[in-house]
């Protein structure tokens, strides 16, 4: 074994754990491995304050924080925050045993897992593997850092070349990268070959992953479903089951796979936002509801607890409460309006009110105040400049403006979106899914919007002024903030020698609409004109 003072002496490290007595014993140990360095914190917070000054060599950490993050979660804000020096060694420390990631690497996911109660020699066996896996492969995730890919492959087969004991690790590494750099062929047959080796998990869910990509849809359905049913890769298989059917617009068979994994990782915030977006597609709204309401608690003190992830929670009850009848409805935005005054008394306002006044505008389109809605979205558009609209926060901002009429505004969110939810992950699968849906059933009432317009000007043409009343009424329903079907609306009825209560209402209704809106300056005369003709 390598001398342990020589080769701890100068390493770092960091042991976060919130029992006293649990950090004074890993120091103990770690002293008597050869470090000198030893950081101790009681807490994420803590840990995140001493990892902003020094880039730690090895970091041990307890799953369970007490109070605020766990250790999982402070891995994820310390991966994202750029925190983790490439060769850092990150163990997870539990009483409970943790689940190694069976695919993945590439994406840093911890190095180890201890599980509780463990002797000084296996920590020190633990610690000097990681260790040394890390420094074989330190110039292959130095460059995935850089997202030099295609250097990560070539420092991946200097490992291998030199018959380093860390070879099997090293092309394992390197058929990830090659499938994400879309070389499929090379990646299979790396695959392929380590099978010969051994019936390695994650090479064969590695080969499912390529058959996915390369459109082999029944070779990789067939090989995911196997390894779902398997302890050891169910919930990777599942994950990448989930992104198959969402790649095939099979959301309801998307559904049914994201629902199983999503009850054995409840806290696994992506995963859960990804379950309520397919419920949303598959019309199970109040599934969605539950969802992000559950994600109300699993969010809390991660990277994920933000004004957002609050907002979600209120736009799946505004979602919710749309296909609802009026007794229903009226609880549903009860409930809603109250829910909304709780953001302000956790985050201050300036960093959500633009968001959160686009759910107050759907709301007022909701309950009929067009006008309002109107005023509203401007305004949330002045304090939306230069500030960055999360995926979520876009789609509802093309969802509101479709509702107000306004379609132009609701191509431009939706077009910024599509920018937006590029990466090749689960959670923007589901996004671009969603965001097809949601064009899918616009098209489909624009549509219909066009054809009832279509048909009243063609009663209109013919004199048939009741019937063409009906059919601009059904068409402002259809999208009860556009202008210009107002527009037809009010001169059809113009047509009528007299209005009753319920027609000068809608005329009215129509006048306040175009007020509000914006008519096109060449309709201004045309507007003028039928004006003339109203008796309001």
């Amino acid at each position: 074994m390598t001398s342990r003072r020589s080769f701890y002496k100068n390493k770092t490290v960091l042991v976060v754990d919130d029992s006293d007595q649990i950090r004074s014993y890993f120091k103990s140990m770690l002293l008597l491995i050869g470090f000198d360095d030893v950081t101790l914190a009681r807490d994420a917070e803590m840990a995140l304050s001493n990892c902003r000054r020094i880039p730690f060599d090895f970091i041990l950490c307890d799953f369970h924080l007490g109070v605020g993050r766990d250790g999982y979660q402070l891995f994820e804000v310390l991966r994202t925050e750029q925190l983790l020096k490439a060769e850092c060694c990150f163990l997870v420390v539990s009483a409970e045993r943790q689940r190694q990631a069976v695919y993945g690497i590439v994406e840093y996911q911890p190095d180890d897992y201890l599980l509780k109660p463990f002797s000084y020699a296996e920590l020190e066996r633990r610690i000097t593997r990681a260790y040394h896996i890390k420094q074989a492969l330190k110039l292959a995730y130095q460059a995935i850092q850089q997202r030099e890919y295609n250097d990560a492959v070539q420092a991946c087969d200097h490992v291998v070349a030199h018959r380093s004991k860390y070879a099997l690790h090293a092309s394992r590494l390197k058929a990830e990268l090659l499938v994400r750099l879309e070389r499929f062929a090379e990646a299979e047959h790396l695959y392929h070959w380590a099978l010969t080796v051994r019936d390695f998990a994650w090479a064969r869910l590695g080969l499912a992953v390529i058959y996915g990509y390369q459109g082999r849809s029944d070779e990789a359905e067939a090989a995911l479903q196997l390894l779902s049913g398997q302890a050891e890769t169910r919930i990777e298989a599942l994950d990448w089951l989930t992104r198959l059917y969402i790649s095939q617009q099979k959301p309801a068979a998307a559904l049914a796979a994201v629902e199983q994994v999503a009850k054995t990782s409840p806290r696994n915030y992506l995963r859960q936002h990804v379950l309520a977006t397919l419920a949303v597609i598959d019309n199970r709204k109040d599934l969605a509801v539950q969802v992000h309401q559950r994600l109300l608690t699993a969010a809390r003190y991660s990277m994920y607890d933000t004004a957002d992830n609050m907002l979600n929670f209120a736009r799946a009850l505004l979602e919710q409460a749309k296909d609802q009848e009026p007794k229903g409805r009226a609880e549903t935005m009860r409930r809603l309006d109250t829910f909304l005054t709780t953001i302000k008394k956790r985050f201050h306002p300036a960093s959500y009110e633009h968001d959160r006044l686009v759910v107050d505008a759907r709301i007022a389109m909701l309950e009929g105040k067009t006008k309002e809605a109107l005023q509203l979205l401007e305004y949330s558009e002045q304090l939306s400049l230069e500030k960055h609209l999360s995926p979520a926060s876009m789609l509802d901002r093309a969802r509101a403006y479709f509702e107000a009429g306004n379609l132009a505004m609701c191509d431009h969110y939706m077009g910024a979106l599509s920018a937006l939810t590029q990466d090749d992950n689960l959670y923007c699968s589901a996004i671009n899914l969603m965001m097809q849906h949601e064009q899918k059933k616009h098209q489909q009432l624009r549509q219909q919007l066009m054809e009832s317009n279509a048909a009243g000007m063609q009663a209109y043409g013919s004199g048939d002024f009741s019937m063409a009343i009906d059919y601009f009424r059904t068409a402002l329903e259809s999208m009860p903030a556009n202008v210009n079907i107002a527009l037809n609306l009010l001169q059809a009825l113009s047509m009528r020698q007299t209005l009753n209560g319920d027609l000068k209402a809608l005329a009215q209704h129509c006048v306040s609409l175009i007020t509000a809106g914006q008519l096109p300056a060449d309709q201004q005369k045309r507007y003028q004109v039928i004006l003339g003709h109203l008796d309001l």
